[in-house]
């Protein structure tokens, strides 16, 4: 198959075109059968620009030939005259102009819109930030008041705890002091009892010793008796 196509020459950013007549399966910028004219997008002139065989294309259309999209519009340009072509160009011209002032005006209102809204959130920041300042303020002062209630009830508590602490030592020492003194009152009341018993079994023993010694006494004044009436008797018998 036989294409009608474009081979790019020239140096970067300054493309320069030949339209040429090549089979399908060959590259770009290969091999070709016929050149058929030249394209030069960066030419001020027209005859510069587009510069076409148009008897040879259409020799090759009506072979049977496919033109690519690109090389259909500038055949297409090709077969203008010069009268049509000032108006095609005119008309691109308008319509460039009117492109970049639709740009322009939608960048303007693009900037309009965003200094009112930069106007708009300067006030809004401005606030947050001076809402954001004082409940900051509010905080510190919650936190202060609530530190500071948090720590008188720490001391009132710590003053509590050591008088709660002072108070059982307090009862700890009347504890072991009333410990201490009651087993002395007991060991006192116990030596006491002990002397008492002690006076007691003495003074029993005393009163034993007396009775025993009375009751010798009471027996050997019979038997003394005795003896001298018997003496008596037996002098009478005598």
């Amino acid at each position: 198959m036989i294409k009608i196509r474009l081979q790019r020459h020239g140096a970067r950013h300054a493309p320069f075109y030949r339209m040429v007549v090549a089979p399908s399966t060959a590259r770009r910028d290969g091999k070709f059968i016929e050149v058929l004219g030249t394209y030069n997008p960066q030419a001020h002139v027209r005859t510069e620009e587009l510069n076409l065989k148009m008897d040879r294309i259409d020799h090759w259309l009506g072979v049977g030939a496919q033109p690519t999209d690109t090389a259909k519009s500038l055949i297409r340009q090709g077969r203008l005259s010069p009268e049509e072509w000032l108006e095609r160009s005119e008309r691109q011209a308008s319509k460039r102009l009117a492109r970049s002032k639709k740009e322009e005006s939608v960048a303007s209102i693009e900037k309009v819109n965003e200094e009112s809204t930069e106007a708009k959130e300067e006030p809004k920041e401005e606030l947050a930030e001076e809402s954001d300042k004082k409940e900051a303020k509010s905080e510190e002062v919650k936190a202060e008041e609530s530190t500071e209630a948090k720590e008188e009830p720490k001391e009132e508590l710590a003053e509590e705890s050591d008088k709660k602490e002072a108070k059982s030592e307090e009862a700890k020492a009347e504890e072991s002091t009333e410990a201490k003194e009651e087993p002395k009152e007991e060991l006192a009341e116990e030596s006491d009892k002990k002397e008492a018993k002690s006076e007691e079994a003495a003074e029993s023993k005393e009163e034993t010793k007396e009775k025993k010694s009375s009751a010798k006494q009471s027996a050997k004044k019979p038997t003394a008796k005795a003896k001298p009436k018997e003496t008596e008797s037996d002098t009478e018998e005598s």
